[in-house]
């Protein structure tokens, strides 16, 4: 039996497997998979898989969705969890991370929806100067969920050893469109009979929107983004007793007064870094995306690749009358700052394309550049979507303190919004056999 097992956990295909990468010197910390996942006649999904470090075949299987809409998860793989950084000195040279998630997972990577990153379609009207419009580019929040959900279909079926993995699908920002929604999309594979994967255990969103017409992705941004900014350093105690004197956060939109000294906030708070408040503001995307996103096809508009934020329509994500939340120009303060230097450097040379067994695209890899037009339309997922979820899976919502794009203030108010009963109210969990804080937490029986 244990032959037999082995045999099975053996089971890949040997042509997409990662043998070295370029700027590493030396054996990979462990196996890893690049290649191509097909999802109907013509979509080609990228996948990057790297195996746990420590017993991958009794690992859980995590899969990593980074947002957008439209930006690589590869951000994820090189930038945040992965078994790598780019060396400051030289990013063609790849250095040890060491607090990689694959040390206790297999890391899935996956570039979605089609159009982003190495994932593209061989459809000729996707192709560069074509005259026909690419419908394959063109997509939205259901899409690409069904999409993802056929991505993993056939993960498994050329990964069959991962079948008998507990499953967990994970990811950040936009991704809290597509965690959900993916998830959702499984379970209903499942209860059709038709899933042939991993048993699904759990969802975890990282500071991640929550629809078009909740949080700061649906029109409420100058709500939570004032309430987090309130708590911080940024603004002088006087502004932020006005501010509190003249909003009303249970209003749809701020009152002219309000809107003011909004302004005059944007002003104080200056050029702070939106996804890191206190980390360096450094704009450099690489390449301008070609895609677009919106709120319906007829007010989609092109954003640089600079910018990473979630974009609802209406202004700057959808958020008020002041100039510190409206507009589609620069920031009064925090701006939407992105580096994607380091990541562009190493992933667009042609040592490296090769190795990952990808395609090159018609515009360079760069964190956020895509060639996608995107139609959010996933209204109210906490409403919607999540109590059906939290029934059948674990779920966990997550955030940092230091992320201004989508705070800890909106995931607190939809959490405790949704009116479960607290099985532990707001308390600190630790690590480093409890004599560590490493955040705070509340538990909601649902």
């Amino acid at each position: 039996m244990s032959l037999l097992l082995l045999s099975v956990y053996g089971f890949s295909p040997a042509g997409d497997e990662v043998k070295a990468l370029p700027g590493w010197y030396g054996a990979l910390p462990s196996r890893q998979f690049s290649g191509y996942l097909s999802v109907g006649e013509h979509k080609k999904l990228h996948y990057w898989l790297v195996e746990a470090e420590a017993r991958p075949e009794s690992a859980p299987l995590v899969l990593w969705l980074n947002g957008g809409p439209g930006c690589s998860s590869l951000d994820g793989f090189i930038y945040e969890h992965g078994p790598f950084r780019t060396s400051p000195e030289d990013p063609t040279k790849l250095i040890r991370f060491e607090h990689a998630w694959s040390k206790l997972a297999n890391m899935l990577y996956l570039e979605a929806p089609a159009g982003v990153g190495f994932s593209y379609s061989t459809d000729p009207a996707c192709s560069a100067g074509s005259a026909r419009p690419c419908s394959d580019y063109r997509t939205d929040d259901d899409q690409t969920a069904a999409d993802s959900a056929s991505a993993l279909q056939a993960f498994f079926e050329a990964f069959p050893r991962f079948r008998s993995a507990s499953m967990f699908i994970t990811g950040e920002s936009y991704a809290g469109v597509y965690v959900p929604t993916l998830a959702e999309a499984v379970l209903a594979l499942v209860d059709k009979g038709r899933w042939k994967g991993a048993a699904l255990e759990g969802i975890a969103v990282g500071n991640g929107c929550s629809g078009t017409e909740v949080g700061v992705c649906g029109g409420q941004r100058w709500i939570y983004d004032t309430q987090y900014l309130l708590g911080t350093g940024f603004v002088s105690p006087r502004l932020k007793t006005q501010v509190r004197a003249a909003c009303d956060f249970g209003a749809s939109e701020p009152s002219a007064p309000c809107s003011r000294l909004l302004d005059q906030m944007g002003e104080a708070v200056g050029h702070v870094n939106l996804y890191n408040v206190y980390g360096q503001c450094i704009s450099s995307g690489g390449a301008v995306s070609n895609g677009a996103v919106g709120n319906s096809s007829a007010d989609a508009v092109r954003l640089p690749s600079t910018q990473k934020i979630p974009y609802a329509g209406g202004g700057f994500l959808g958020g008020g009358s002041g100039k510190l939340f409206s507009g589609r120009t620069r920031l009064r303060g925090p701006d939407a700052c992105i580096d994607s230097a380091a990541g562009s450097a190493y992933l667009n040379q042609p040592a490296v394309i090769l190795a990952a067994h990808v395609v090159k695209q018609p515009i360079p890899w760069s964190t956020c550049g895509n060639q996608i037009r995107y139609t959010s339309t996933r209204k109210n997922l906490p409403r919607d979507t999540y109590p059906a979820l939290v029934k059948r899976l674990r779920v966990l919502v997550y955030n940092g303190d230091w992320d201004a794009c989508v705070p800890h203030t909106d995931a607190e108010a939809w959490t405790a919004g949704m009116g479960y009963a607290e099985a532990a109210p707001w308390h600190p969990w630790r690590y480093k056999n409890g004599t560590q804080v490493a955040g705070y937490a509340t538990r909601y029986a649902a």
